[in-house]
């Protein structure tokens, strides 16, 4: 076994490596400083790799270029292991453009707006970890926010306030109605699996119809429902509600709907029907344009899609029935009753 890498310093050197740990330099500068100071003051190389969590031959390379070059050595040479090349306005500048801009980015796009836009070289790899600091990769979503009359929605979400305040003192039954639709073909996703393997989900001979809901949620106390092929029409739709204003007329109990402004919930043959309805017991609360957030049974249809079915692709139209009445009845055990009709 060879002789132990040691160092040795003069009062001066030492003194000159510990005022660098108060001077405004790198941090990397400030620990090879102490690398070489734990040497001199009798610290083996496997003892120092263990106090700064490194490799011994980090270490012992530190102490080498202290011996070739002194101070010097504590400096990254111009090159491979040069100074980076961006600057923390540039990271901002790219928080900035995700934050603002409308539109997605992936590393190699935001590696060339760099370059375009701020003539800073950086390889879409060296980029992804710098943004991990701060930024992760995650899923977007649609949004029409930018389409809401702020003044519309401060306004209808005052009078929800209220009726959410009278259905929580027993005064009416307060429900929430919506339409959304599922497919046999879901969106691939991400899924763990085995390392250096790609999961592969093979797609069904045909792509099938449509397979639509109408529900009416009372949140915590009941959930109703009906599947049809195709698109929800509006059929479908005054059947529901004329069940619910029969409903609202044998218990004598006002029931109030909250609905989106659908083609189907505005139709002529629907005005029609709104006074009857009324007479019964049953009103409907319009919620403002591009408002969908403030209707709670939308997260009912992401939690169906993204928990319950993500991932899958079904046979025919029956098995992607099947598949959302059993994920109905799964986020039923969670949180409510749910009823088909």
């Amino acid at each position: 076994m060879g002789a132990r890498l040691r160092v040795f310093l003069t009062p001066e050197q030492d003194q000159t490596l510990l005022n660098l740990r108060k001077q405004d330099v790198p941090q990397k500068v400030k620990d090879r400083a102490e690398i070489i100071r734990l040497n001199a003051h009798g610290w083996y190389v496997e003892k120092i790799a263990d106090h700064f969590d490194c490799h011994k031959k980090t270490v012992t390379k530190v102490l080498h270029q202290w011996q070739k070059l002194g101070t010097e050595g504590l400096w990254e040479s111009p090159g491979r292991e040069g100074k980076p090349k961006w600057l923390e306005d540039d990271m901002i500048f790219l928080e900035e453009c995700l934050r603002n801009e409308p539109r997605t980015y992936n590393s190699s796009q935001l590696a060339l707006k760099l370059k375009t836009e701020r003539n800073v070289e950086m390889s879409a790899d060296r980029l992804r970890r710098v943004l991990k600091k701060g930024v992760d990769w995650k899923r977007t979503r649609k949004s029409h926010k930018g389409k809401q009359d702020p003044v519309a929605r401060a306004n209808k979400q005052a009078d929800l306030d209220m009726l959410e305040l009278a259905a929580a003192t027993g005064e009416i039954d307060l429900k929430y109605l919506d339409e959304s639709g599922f497919c046999m073909w879901s969106e691939p996703s991400y899924t763990y699996y085995f390392r250096g393997e790609q999961k592969r989900l093979e797609q069904t001979k045909r792509r099938g119809r449509r397979l639509s809901i109408i529900g009416l949620l009372q949140p915590l106390i009941s959930f109703v429902y009906g599947l049809v092929i195709g698109g929800v029409d509006r059929k479908s739709y005054i059947e529901m509600m004329e069940k619910e204003a029969k409903q609202a007329q044998e218990t004598g109990r006002i029931s109030v709907i909250v609905q989106d402004n659908g083609p189907i919930h505005r139709c002529q043959e629907v005005q029609q029907l709104w006074k009857k309805w009324e007479s019964q017991g049953l009103y409907i609360f319009f919620l403002p344009k591009y408002c969908s957030e403030m209707n709670p049974i939308e997260l009912e249809w992401q939690h169906l899609k993204k928990d319950e079915l993500s991932g899958q692709a079904f046979d025919d139209e029956l098995d992607l029935a099947y598949a959302v009445i059993n994920g109905v009845q799964a986020r039923g055990k969670k949180t409510i009753t749910t009823h088909i009709v």
